[in-house]
């Protein structure tokens, strides 16, 4: 291990992640809690410490430099901003979730974290959720690199949301537009049954559609906040 590092270990069902300052102490997210600076016993529980490999991140300086600057938030959630966002983003500027995006993956509703809500919006949500916390940092930074940096990785942030959401749009609307033709050829057949079956088929795709689009908005939304902040900071 070493300054700078995103570590994490194992708590039987989940891991927990943090980064490490250098001088034996790691700076986590603790769950319902806050963003503190612990030691590494406490942080480690006894547990074996691992050490998460990235092909490309900032320096150990600007990790644990972000890391300092989140000390004390208390704004903890198991989807949108846990202990995987916060080092990850620590790291690499990027608000991402491997276990939430594991979970997406696996199942096609998020039943087990959320509740029943479709999870790939979620996902979406988590990068917005990033970017408003760079737009945060920009409105309170006194540097005017800091600011125009924070605003830029916000602007990253959400474009990269805004591909994964429009890819999402694109295929629930094919396969809205599939089940309707379905539908259409079942009712010239006189086969009302086949029909209506394959209608029901379409309206949960209908739900998860305006669901992607809302999100599509927000982040339209918060691209425009941001415009505006790059505008000011350059005059």
């Amino acid at each position: 291990m070493a300054k700078g590092d995103h570590i994490y270990v194992s708590r039987g069902t989940y891991f927990h992640h943090g980064i490490d300052c250098g001088d034996g102490t790691v700076i986590h997210y603790r769950e319902g809690e806050s963003i503190t600076r612990s030691s590494e016993p406490f942080f480690t529980l006894g547990e074996t410490v691992r050490v998460k490999p990235y092909g490309d991140s900032d320096s150990p300086e600007m990790v644990v430099e972000r890391a300092t600057s989140r000390l004390g938030e208390r704004d903890y959630h198991i989807v949108f901003n846990n202990c995987e966002h916060f080092a990850a983003w620590c790291k690499t500027g990027k608000h991402r979730s491997q276990q939430v995006e594991n979970v997406a993956a696996a199942t096609a509703i998020g039943g087990a974290l959320l509740g029943g809500v479709f999870v790939a919006p979620a996902i979406a949500a988590a990068g917005v959720y990033g970017a408003s916390k760079y737009l945060e940092q920009a409105k309170s930074a006194k540097d005017p690199a800091m600011v125009r940096s924070s605003l830029e990785s916000a602007m990253a942030q959400l474009a990269e949301s805004r591909k994964e959401e429009a890819a999402a749009v694109g295929q629930i609307q094919q396969e809205i537009e599939s089940w309707v033709r379905t539908a259409k050829e079942a009712i010239s057949r006189d086969r009302e049954d086949l029909a209506r079956a394959a209608l029901e088929r379409k309206y949960p795709l209908t739900h998860q559609l305006e669901q992607h689009q809302q999100q599509l908005e927000e982040i339209t939304h918060l691209e425009n906040q941001i415009r505006s902040q790059l505008a000011l900071s350059q005059s």
